[in-house]
């Protein structure tokens, strides 16, 4: 069923239910004025309790709204909220990096740390919502073992980086041009070896990334959050509350936080074709919102032939490289080698 029909049908429901509210009260104000016969007692007794439930179900709506509108509000207020954190070289880092900022969207300095290629290609590595560039290190580990090139950096207003908002994901799309430009300023001959890989917001936004910016030649997404409600599918009525919820809260990013609306995840993705994506997704339930598979694999419709997606089934989410480390870094390895040409 598509999910306008959901969003339209509790619409539906609330005016009915105040409609019938609103009658009821109305047909028992002129009753209270205007004499009539009295009906027999098992009909009074049923309308009072059509009343009753007709009311009590009218009140439990307006505070499920209320409580609804109320938790969007905090949600979004942390959302939005700078992460800023102090960011160390760790003493037992295996392999050397260099400490860079550079200009992203809206003139803002990014901070990161930079690894020059050993093959030839380099990978973008954008970390989870409210971290920082640390929680990519065992990404970039894995592929400066395999002679990757890696520039780690953290996302606006979050870690060392300016901003003084984050934007899950909305704003973000144009730091990773200015995380090219700092490349093509490196390795101006390996323009076309470049990949992008994220995880949570991350993901979302390596997405975003190599759908506005086609110089990126291949994304790895692990566990890629929504960008709008509309990227999220029905399911269950769990799912269904995250999609309505999620509505309110692009509304308020919009409205009160004053950002500009992007595209939804659905509506671009397709645009990176015919550039590779694997697309990972946890397996094991959400205690919540089910697993997280089930969010990740309507994208594959919208992506095209060159898409692909992983479910590690012990996995949750991101958490791939704790479940199945061996496996994870040779995947990852393995698809940027064949997409970037270094395939052996």
């Amino acid at each position: 069923m598509p999910i306008e029909t959901y969003w339209s049908g509790l619409a539906l429901v609330v005016i009915l239910s105040i409609s019938t509210w609103l009658i009821l009260l109305a047909r028992s104000r002129r009753q209270s004025v205007q004499p009539q016969k009295i009906p027999a007692r098992p009909v009074r007794a049923l309308t009072y309790i059509f009343r009753l439930v007709g009311f009590t179900f009218f009140i439990v709506l307006l505070l499920a709204g209320g409580l609804l509108l109320f938790t969007s509000y905090q949600t979004m207020l942390s959302d939005l909220a700078p992460s800023p954190s102090q960011v160390n070289i760790p003493p037992e880092l295996p392999f050397q990096v260099e400490e860079v900022t550079f200009t992203g969207g809206d003139n803002l300095e990014l901070a990161g740390w930079y690894v020059p290629p050993a093959n030839g290609a380099t990978i973008i590595l954008l970390h989870g919502y409210g971290g920082n560039r640390l929680g990519m290190l065992w990404h970039a580990q894995a592929l400066v073992e395999a002679g990757y090139g890696v520039l780690l950096y953290d996302e606006r207003a979050s870690g060392e980086s300016e901003g003084w908002r984050r934007s899950y994901g909305w704003e973000d799309a144009s730091d990773v041009g200015g995380a090219l430009d700092f490349l093509n300023s490196r390795t101006p001959d390996e323009k076309n070896r470049v990949g992008i890989a994220g995880c949570s917001i991350g993901g979302q936004i390596a997405l975003q990334g190599a759908a506005n910016y086609p110089q990126i030649a291949a994304v790895w997404a692990d566990g890629p959050s929504a960008i709008r409600a509309k990227d999220i599918p029905i399911y269950s009525w769990q799912s269904l509350i995250g999609y309505i919820s999620t509505n309110i809260l692009d509304q308020m990013y919009i409205w009160i936080g004053g950002i500009k609306p992007p595209a939804a995840m659905v509506d671009i993705i397709g645009a990176i074709e015919p550039r590779p994506i694997m697309l990972v997704a946890g397996g094991s339930p959400h205690p919540s919102f089910g697993a997280e598979y089930l969010h990740i694999e309507p994208y594959l419709h919208y992506a095209g032939q060159h898409a692909n997606l992983w479910v590690i089934e012990d996995a949750i989410h991101c958490d791939g490289p704790v479940q199945r480390p061996d496996e994870y870094a040779q995947r990852m390895v393995e698809f940027f080698n064949e997409s970037l040409g270094l395939a052996r």
